[in-house]
């Protein structure tokens, strides 16, 4: 495989990390090795998943937090009365 082929591949993984919901991504193992000149541009695309792979875990652990509070609020009781009865 040619250079042009690892270029496609890494606009491939920054179109996807730009993408509100990102898919997993690996690169064809038939691409064989990073050429040298694309190196650099590896590292900062790999550099920006892991800062968004930090602020998704972020979010994901204020979402949470978010659930665990919501489960402290009381649900609603079984053992009320369906009903009132007036003459009684």
């Amino acid at each position: 495989m040619s250079a042009s082929d690892w270029s496609a591949e890494l606009d491939r993984f920054e179109r996807d990390l730009e993408s509100p919901e990102p898919g997993p991504w690996a690169p064809c193992p038939s691409l064989g090795p990073l050429p040298p000149h694309l190196v650099e541009r590896a590292r900062s695309i790999a550099a920006r998943q892991l800062a968004r792979t930090a602020h998704l875990r972020g979010e994901l652990a204020a979402v949470r937090a978010q659930l665990d509070a919501a489960r402290l609020i009381p649900g609603t009781r079984t053992d009320d009365a369906a009903y009132v009865e007036r003459d009684g």
